[in-house]
């Protein structure tokens, strides 16, 4: 939002507050609310995001009501990456202790049982960006094999592989063999199950897989499973930046 911008003082109540507009229109010409130390009765004012709200005890800035959140969450194994399931615990029940925790959603997906780095946030367009093909953002796991990894697959990662389940080969990847049967890789294209079809490719199946960075931003070693952090600006900026 633009910071000479004006908004109306309902819409300014509703987004900080979490409230309908109904409700905040209502709350304002009862009274409840004070702007910059003034209560003010007509909801349809027009008023600075730089302006200082009170209701309920709570004093919150009118821009800071209108900042978007971009959370860092540790993905625990055997949950979904989707809204609502039927069957499965899903990502979002995480998250029900925050305000307007219907607005928020995850960036992309990571599988069942698929543990790591994974993106939630309530800007829309900012999802878009990440999750478009187009921003080819790297995107780095840690994954265990049932098998000893050859040297040959390394080749085979940069040169691209078909997997017989896929139209098109998949584009060059990065294989960092760490122990014989644990290794580093980095995609950018984020198709399904795309990891665990490249191993297979060579005859190999993925027993463990974690996501550990997304651009230049490192999942934190401190964030246990299931735990998660809002990100700064800086951070955010670093998911667009080539990994270190």
């Amino acid at each position: 939002m633009s910071a000479n911008k004006k908004q109306r003082l309902d819409k300014c109540v509703a987004h900080a507050y979490g409230l309908t507009r109904n409700i905040a229109f209502s709350v304002i010409k009862q009274g409840y609310v004070s702007v910059d130390g003034e209560v003010v009765l007509d909801p349809s004012l027009k008023i600075d995001v730089d302006a200082q709200l009170s209701f309920d005890d709570q004093d919150i800035k009118v821009a800071d009501g209108f900042k978007k959140r971009v959370y860092m969450l540790n993905k625990p194994t055997a949950c979904v990456c989707a809204d609502k399931d039927a069957h499965n615990r899903v990502v979002m029940d995480i998250f029900t202790a925050e305000d307007k925790a219907d607005t928020l959603h995850c960036v992309g997906r990571l599988d069942i049982d698929t543990t790591g780095l994974l993106l939630v946030t309530d800007d829309g367009e900012l999802n878009h960006k990440i999750t478009s093909p187009k921003s080819a953002i790297e995107k780095t796991y840690i994954a265990v094999t049932d098998q000893k990894i050859p040297n040959s697959a390394i080749e085979a990662f940069a040169r691209g592989i078909h997997h017989k389940e896929e139209k098109k080969r998949y584009k060059s990847a990065k294989l960092e063999i760490l122990e014989d049967n644990l290794a580093k890789v980095c995609v950018t294209e984020g198709r399904f199950h795309e990891v665990k079809r490249l191993f297979e490719c060579i005859g190999l199946n993925v027993l463990e897989l974690k996501r550990i960075q997304i651009g230049s931003l490192y999942l934190d070693e401190y964030l246990a499973e299931g735990e998660y952090r809002l990100l700064s600006d800086d951070e955010i900026s670093k998911i667009f930046q080539h990994k270190e």
